[in-house]
């Protein structure tokens, strides 16, 4: 196969390897360690791989024993293990060790094994890292069992909660172990087959967790605060062997901030350029540092995990295949091998140029690099059907056009001459990311594919909807009252007696009081730590949908909170009386979805340098006006 037509295989591979092979050292460099014997493997358990349990090992060594065959080294997964970084040890450490001790029952009391039975195998473990939101700190990315889920919903220790609605993009399916915090959270993808896991320290009951869980990693890292004792009361044997290193001898203490540490590959979290500085730029980066800069490390950067499921597919049918946990790294090695064929070069010009083929409909953006490639902006009820399968139109949603953009360039050069490459763009993070790709001969393109791959799920950025426009004003009010005029007496009168059954049980204090009066305190406990503002928008921020099945509602306090309408067939699970029931329909389909009852608003409130978690608060209408039947405090 010719270079670009190999390059097809593997260029559109994602997602970033395991941290355990990330620390750059040589591999018989081992990560300094305390000269005292561990005592058992109990107390140690997680310090070095010698003392990992054989269900740890399995995933480490499966892990590195991929990692050889795609590169041909020759790394040994303990020494692998103990050169990784602190974070990241201590993150699977505790990850894992909950899911060992975290046994499974169905109804009639017989066993379904243990929680780290569900994983096949890890793709990535996130420690401490700079420049992103909590939600991608702290946990652990792995590839889940064919029959993962249906343990999960038949397990009687997990519930599957409300879905995901702010963070865990990609992830939106949410199961948790009862009985927490801590509490094991397997936040999974709609195929099934990828999960985020992570272990939640912190309550996330309101209005505890607005004031006290503010929105930090600190969740999920269990060397902060006392949460390798909460740790440990609920799954004893995990001793805090981390604090030797950095002299952390009690509870409570912060862990000290690690030091940016390179990656396998040097392949950053996240691109260079940010969503502000425009897609055109973001486009420009990623060609400019792969052909020109000869750092494909840095390109890789900007292929979202979205588009992963469609990118298997594509490696598929070439008759190829990636291990788990690989596709990052053999993204950047493919990407490697092509730019070194096109030998020095000055711009990106020399190598692409922009194609001339695309539908009419769809309209040219501001492009300050147009000698290098084709930029159109796709409208929203388009884009869904750009990613790996179409997706079914339910003739309900309305294009605004903005968050979808697709780039298009030809080759020039050898064997790329008359190759067409074509990426589809969204917003994910504050960065412009590629969420699809193709590449074909010039004869055959054109911006829009032609017949997705039916096997693939699709993964859909969430579609606009017109809200009702008196739930719109309510939801204002509501904020108004509370945050600017901090007028809680008010501002509870939002509150539906239905939403009485999200209060938790009342402490000794509490007792004597109403609920109403209860609430009326909640809402007063974050106004203390909100700096006073002019409007909305200084005191409080908006949360956009990361599921895709809500759909987002254009109103003008948009910057301050969000609204987002919510299918009626998915509202069960966020009334506080449903939580820990199975859903009827878990893997409803957008298409199958019915709006117009229920709404959804959501908020982070700001607290100076901090922000709070997020605040979802479940609007109907009742009577006369729209009110709050359910809330929900969502942690990263």
């Amino acid at each position: 196969m010719k270079q670009m037509a190999r390059l097809i295989v593997l260029i559109v591979f994602l997602l970033s390897p395991f941290d355990l092979v990330i620390a750059q050292t040589q591999p018989n460099q081992k990560e300094g360690a305390t000269s005292q014997k561990p005592k058992s493997e109990t107390l140690e358990l997680g310090k070095s791989y010698a003392v990992l349990r054989p269900e740890q090992k399995r995933l480490i060594d499966d892990y590195i024993r991929h990692y050889n065959a795609t590169t041909g080294s020759d790394l040994v997964a303990e020494q692998a293990y103990d050169n990784a970084r602190l974070s990241t040890r201590t993150t699977f450490d505790a990850v894992t060790h909950a899911l060992l001790n975290a046994k499974m029952t169905d109804a009639q009391g017989k066993s379904l094994g243990r929680a780290i039975d569900l994983v096949d195998a890890v793709d990535q473990v996130m420690g401490e890292e700079s420049g992103v939101g909590g939600d991608l700190q702290f946990r652990l990315y792995v590839y889940l069992k064919p029959d993962a889920l249906d343990i999960l919903r038949r397990s009687q220790e997990f519930f599957h909660d409300k879905d995901n609605s702010v963070y865990h993009k990609g992830f939106p399916i949410c199961y948790r172990l009862k009985k927490g915090p801590p509490s094991i959270q397997f936040s999974i993808s709609r195929d099934h087959k990828l999960s985020d896991i992570d272990v939640d320290y912190r309550s996330s009951g309101f209005p505890k967790a607005l004031v006290n869980g503010h929105l930090s990693a600190s969740n999920s890292d269990v060397r902060a605060g006392n949460n390798l004792d909460r740790h440990d009361r609920r799954w004893s044997g995990l001793n805090g062997w981390w604090r030797d290193v950095f002299g952390q001898l009690g509870s409570g203490g912060k862990p000290p901030k690690e030091n940016a540490t390179e990656r396998l590959g040097n392949i950053p979290l996240n691109p260079a350029v940010k969503a502000d500085q425009g897609v055109d730029k973001s486009a420009h980066d990623f060609l400019q540092s792969w052909v020109v800069g000869k750092e494909p490390n840095k390109s890789v950067a900007y292929f979202s995990r979205l588009s992963y499921p469609c990118l298997e597919v594509v490696a598929q049918k070439s008759g190829q295949s990636v291990p788990p946990g690989m596709i990052r790294l053999r993204t950047m090695m493919a990407m490697r091998k092509f730019s070194d064929s096109t030998g020095t070069v000055n711009s990106v010009a020399e190598v692409f140029e922009p194609a001339d083929k695309w539908a009419q409909a769809l309209k040219p953006a501001k492009n300050a690099y147009a000698s290098e490639f084709l930029l159109v902006r796709v409208p929203e009820d388009m884009g869904p059907d750009e990613e790996c399968v179409a997706t079914p139109n339910n003739g309900t949603s309305k294009g605004s056009g903005g968050k979808y953009f697709a780039t298009a360039f030809r080759g020039k050069q050898g064997d790329s001459r008359n190759k067409v490459m074509s990426l589809l763009w969204a917003q994910e993070g504050g960065y412009w990311k590629i969420v699809a790709i193709r590449i074909e001969d010039s004869s055959d393109a054109g911006i829009v594919p032609n017949n997705a791959a039916e096997t693939v799920p699709k993964v859909e950025e969430p579609r606009s909807i017109t809200g009702d426009p008196g739930a719109v004003r309510d939801i204002t009010k509501f904020y108004e009252t509370w945050i600017v005029k901090r007028d809680v007496v008010q501002a509870s009168a939002f509150a539906s007696p239905r939403s009485y059954q999200c209060l938790a049980a009342p402490s000794e204090d509490q007792k004597k009081l109403t609920p109403i009066a209860r609430i009326q305190s909640g809402l007063q406990h974050p106004l203390a730590k909100i700096p006073p503002g002019a409007n909305l928008a200084d005191m409080m921020s908006s949360l956009q949908p990361s599921n895709d099945l809500l759909r987002p509602v254009q109103q003008e306090n948009s910057n301050a909170f969000a609204i987002m309408a919510v299918p009626d067939q998915k509202t069960n699970s966020f009334l506080c009386q449903h939580r820990q029931i199975a859903e009827a329909s878990p893997d409803l389909k957008p298409a199958d979805a019915t709006y117009g009852t229920y709404y959804l608003s959501a908020s982070r409130m700001n607290y100076g340098e901090e922000q709070s978690p997020a605040l979802l608060l479940l609007w109907t209408k009742e009577d006369a006006g729209w009110k709050v039947v359910a809330w929900a405090v969502e942690l990263p």
